[in-house]
């Protein structure tokens, strides 16, 4: 299967213009893959509401309607990701009137899913299709592999499913335990809460500080006991830090920065030495997966939790995440669900 950048080469070679939907750090990604390859863009457009006079690296940000009058038959690129309906409605009325692609490049950075990454991790890939446990995941793996490679939007929506087809997976015991990694603003609480009313009691881990106080404030608007934990999780307890400005789901580690605060990371395991162990885990961690499940080590293999993890913010996450849970305990049974997101985003693992 051809690659989306080697076919972007191809075209652009023969004169094509090439041109982004959305700006910001997908489209600085974006554009330094393509810059990889000698590639350039030539023009930038934004949503209905959204253009107004403003410009991103020189180029003026102007409308769809804009680009169609100023280019001839120009390849679109998306570049921003959403799970909005609204939004996915925005992108495929682009889809339907022009050439457009949904790029695969990692929110957490490291390698570019494309054709080289794919030839030189294919038998790990085939590996973990073979030991998903229904045909359904294995369709929707083989399509997520073919929307990275590729960019076409029809396999994302292919690969879809709904919040139900996941929330049946989990079936949880009276005075349930539940550990929310990566709890955001509390949204997730209430979201497993209003499913699971069997829950008794929360374990909320988030670093950003925005978020935290909105955690801390659900404390005395919801039935169970929550207990908020405001660190990073990963592999070890160790001093780390945030980017003082990050805000939203995309805080991560950053020591780095000149701008950042103090914020502890810890492991699963440290967390249930202090508490009750889990029945369930949440992982949505910002590219810290696999990390917090070597760091869940001991919780997985003594309790055998339910787990839902994230498996989109890296490349090598579509593979790794389960070899490195099922080395742990094999006999999990592993699910693969996908939910409306372009590009492939809030893609989970459940391991039943």
């Amino acid at each position: 299967m051809k690659d989306l950048w080697t076919y972007l080469k191809e075209e652009h070679a023969k004169g094509r213009p090439i041109v982004l939907y959305g700006t910001g750090d997908g489209a600085d990604k974006i554009i330094a893959r393509l810059s990889e390859d000698g590639i350039s863009v030539s023009g930038v457009f934004a949503s209905e509401g959204f253009v107004r006079d403003r410009y991103y690296r020189d180029m003026k940000v102007e409308s769809f309607d804009g680009i169609k009058t100023r280019l001839e038959d120009p390849i679109v690129l998306v570049s921003f990701g959403s799970s909005r309906p609204e939004v996915i409605e925005a992108i495929d009325k682009v889809a339907s009137c022009s050439e457009c692609y949904a790029p695969d490049v990692p929110v957490c950075g490291g390698e570019v899913f494309d054709a080289k990454f794919y030839n030189e991790h294919q038998e790990q890939i085939d590996g973990v299709i073979s030991q998903l446990a229904d045909d359904f995941s294995r369709d929707c793996m083989r399509d997520l592999i073919r929307a990275r490679l590729t960019g076409r939007i029809e396999y994302l929506h292919k690969a879809e499913c709904g919040k139900e087809d996941i929330y049946s997976l989990i079936d949880l015991p009276e005075d349930a335990i539940f550990y929310d990694l990566g709890a955001y603003n509390g949204d997730t609480v209430k979201e497993y809460l209003s499913l699971f009313p069997s829950i008794r009691r929360i374990v909320a881990v988030e670093p950003e500080p925005h978020n935290y106080k909105k955690l801390e404030s659900l404390r005395d608007q919801i039935d169970a006991k929550l207990d908020p934990i405001r660190a990073i999780v990963s592999d070890s307890c160790y001093g780390s830090s945030i980017t003082a400005s990050a805000r939203g789901r995309g805080t991560r580690g950053n020591p780095a920065s000149s701008k950042t605060i103090a914020t502890p990371a810890i492991s699963v395991d440290s967390i249930a030495k202090d508490f009750d162990p889990p029945h369930l885990i949440k992982f949505d961690i910002e590219g810290y997966e696999l990390a917090g499940i070597r760091g869940a080590h001991d919780t997985i293999l003594n309790f055998r939790p339910l787990m839902r993890i994230a498996c989109y913010h890296r490349s090598e996450d579509i593979f790794k995440i389960p070899e490195e849970v099922l080395k742990i305990r094999p006999d999990y049974k592993v699910y693969l669900r996908h939910l409306p997101s372009i590009p492939g985003w809030d893609t989970d693992f459940i391991f039943v």
